[in-house]
């Protein structure tokens, strides 16, 4: 599927099979992207090692606190043309993402489908994604590597709340630091905003103790 779409990246977060030579042999002249495969061990590892990008995962579960939107929509969008790289991030084929694998995207997008039934399998789903891609879209960075690691804000807000005395321990799943972080994951900003933004955060910090 990527070869016909003309990209050359694959990463895999704890793969449940080996891409052995079977596996490659499945894909006939479209083995290019199975052979170079990037495998990470973790979504730690993934982070430590992935350029800075919009990271946009598949997924209908949404909430108060999350919200998906339509992949249509999501791509007509000024934020996706404006990333310097974008990730396109699927589930594993019999339970999709999790919470936790949802942790620090941007974006979680769904398919806006006729049918009543709504569910895709995993190859499907890659097929259409990409096959709804703008046709303006000139992601050239789909397929390439930079050495600028993606900032995590959840550090320096932590610091901040917990210097204002918010209870970030009652409630793990959803308190301040978790719909702050939510904000910001969603706005996409760069590594240099985000670091314009700890500056802020902790020129305030020194203001509140220095009271």
């Amino acid at each position: 599927i990527l070869c016909n779409f003309g990209l050359k990246r694959l990463i895999l977060v704890e793969p449940a099979c080996k891409l052995d030579e079977e596996a490659k042999q499945g894909a006939a002249r479209g083995q290019g992207p199975l052979s170079n495969a990037t495998i990470y061990t973790s979504w730690d590892e993934f982070y430590d090692n992935e350029p800075e990008s919009l990271r946009v995962a598949f997924s209908r579960r949404q909430g108060k606190r999350r919200v998906s939107q339509g992949w249509g929509e999501l791509t007509s969008e000024p934020i996706f043309d404006q990333a310097p790289r974008v990730h396109l991030i699927f589930g594993a084929e019999d339970h999709g993402l999790s919470s936790d694998d949802l942790e620090l995207v941007h974006r979680t997008a769904y398919f806006d489908l006729p049918g009543e039934f709504q569910s895709m399998n995993l190859s499907h789903s890659v097929l259409y994604a990409l096959s709804q891609l703008p046709k303006n879209t000139n992601h050239k960075d789909f397929n390439e590597l930079s050495s600028e690691t993606p900032a995590d804000p959840t550090p320096f807000l932590k610091t901040w709340l917990e210097t204002l005395n918010f209870d970030l321990e009652s409630q793990p799943r959803w308190n301040a630091l978790v719909m702050l972080k939510g904000l910001l994951l969603r706005a996409a900003p760069s590594n240099q905003e985000l670091h314009q933004l700890e500056m802020i955060i902790q020129h305030t910090i020194r203001k509140l103790k220095g009271l």
